[in-house]
């Protein structure tokens, strides 16, 4: 079963910087050319004194947050039937943030796609928005629409990054093209010295879905050779090795940073007393477990406690397991580890405080095996010599498919005058 290193990968919210009309209408120096490889020659960015102001005006009121009074001033630009290029594109460019802003996606795509089609924005601003139309493609779930929209930035700006691979990468995972998000995420990481941590995350995603625990393994040891004290790398290790079914490596991994010190939440010690039981060393788990819980990091609650009882039991260390189920007993809301405490202490030949724990388990109520819960208290009170109440009990337990045959045979027996062989622990 594989453990999911994400359900989903969330996009970070698209962040829409815009200057003002009076700026971009004209500047005494010229801005820095971020497209100088592109293919399209940079219009002049020119706004009548009119269009300058009231324009102005809306952006000074949308960058305040007051959309309301800033929308009639761009519907009253957009209306004007003589509107000059420059002043229509980047009314529809702050059209499409108003819209995006009032959640209305749609429309607010749609400003966005026509103040770049109108193609009379400079090319800073214009292959900005461009690349931000695809980021709200994304962020809309119109996948194929985003990579026609990145197809078409690539091609007009000559222009790759990092961020640009990333986008196309997570647009691959969400498509479901898995080797195509893995290579674009691993071109997004190696073009970078900082890579953001939700390209590993989908790179991994990506990995697992292909099975290819293997290559995720090397990527997180790599990133683990730069930064060796890393608990979340070293905990993504754990967990692909756990996907692979490598459960020494596993253990291997998660044991190391414990004797370093990196261990040191609940959730860490938990992970290694279940990787522990699951490699079929309870000892080991037990150990882990009340180690975590001494320590004060693993609280003493129903969840640990109950563990605990489960790995000491399969340890067959039976009074650490009476004592974890004795404290899980208290804290439980159905009778499940009651029942797993009166079986614990009627082998240990502690039938009264057996009997108690069954009654109380039936008492709670919720129980997986109820039958067998009225087996042993059956045969607890035959062992006692009380035979009307072992009888009373097993001939409830017949009434459970599970425990029928194992109440029917205890009542052939008695019924005929012999005594229950008491049995051993399974």
């Amino acid at each position: 079963m594989k453990v999911s290193l994400l359900a989903r990968i969330a996009l970070c919210a698209t962040v829409f910087l815009f200057a003002s009309a009076g700026a971009l209408a004209a500047k005494k120096d010229a801005p820095v050319n971020e497209y100088p490889n592109a293919t399209r020659a940079d219009p002049k960015a020119e706004m009548s004194s009119k269009e300058q102001r009231d324009l102005s005006k809306a952006t000074d009121l949308v960058n305040d947050g007051n959309n309301d009074e800033a929308l009639p001033l761009i519907e009253k630009a957009l209306s004007n039937p003589k509107i000059g290029p420059y002043a229509h594109a980047f009314a529809q460019q702050l059209l499409g943030r108003v819209y995006w802003d009032q959640e209305k996606e749609d429309q607010a795509i749609a400003a966005t796609a026509k103040a770049i089609e109108l193609d009379a924005l400079p090319n800073n601003a214009h292959f900005s928005l461009m690349y931000q139309l695809a980021q709200m493609q994304v962020q809309t779930e119109k996948y194929p629409d985003a990579l026609a929209t990145i197809a078409r930035y690539e091609k007009e700006t000559g222009k790759e990054s990092a961020e640009l691979f990333a986008l196309k990468g997570n647009i691959y995972y969400r498509l479901d093209k898995f080797q195509e998000a893995i290579d674009m995420m691993k071109r997004a990481v190696s073009a970078t010295d900082e890579p953001n941590e939700s390209w590993n995350q989908i790179l991994m995603a990506s990995l697992f879905e292909l099975d290819q625990y293997d290559e995720a393994a090397k990527i997180v040891q790599a990133q683990l050779a730069k930064k060796p004290n890393d608990i979340k790398l070293i905990k993504q290790l754990a967990t692909i090795y756990v996907n692979a079914d490598k459960y020494p490596q596993a253990i291997e991994v998660l044991s190391k940073a414990k004797s370093e010190g990196l261990i040191t939440k609940a959730e860490d010690y938990i992970q290694l007393t279940k990787l522990y039981a699951n490699a079929d060393k309870p000892k080991d788990a037990a150990t882990n477990l009340k180690e975590g819980i001494d320590k004060g990091i693993v609280p003493s609650d129903f969840d640990s406690n109950k563990l605990l009882g489960d790995v000491c039991s399969q340890a067959e260390d039976d009074p650490c397991a009476i004592d974890a189920y004795t404290k899980a007993s208290a804290q439980a809301k159905d009778g499940n580890v009651d029942y797993q405490l009166g079986y614990m202490l009627y082998y240990a030949e502690r039938g009264a405080e057996a009997k108690a724990a069954l009654e109380r388990a039936i008492q709670k109520g919720g129980l997986h095996q109820e039958g067998e819960t009225y087996v042993l208290l059956g045969d607890i009170e035959s062992y006692a010599g009380n035979d009307a109440a072992a009888m009373a009990a097993w001939t409830k337990a017949l009434a459970f498919p599970s425990a029928k045959e194992m109440a029917a045979q205890r009542i052939k027996i008695s019924r005929s005058g012999g005594k229950l062989k008491r049995s051993t622990k399974k």
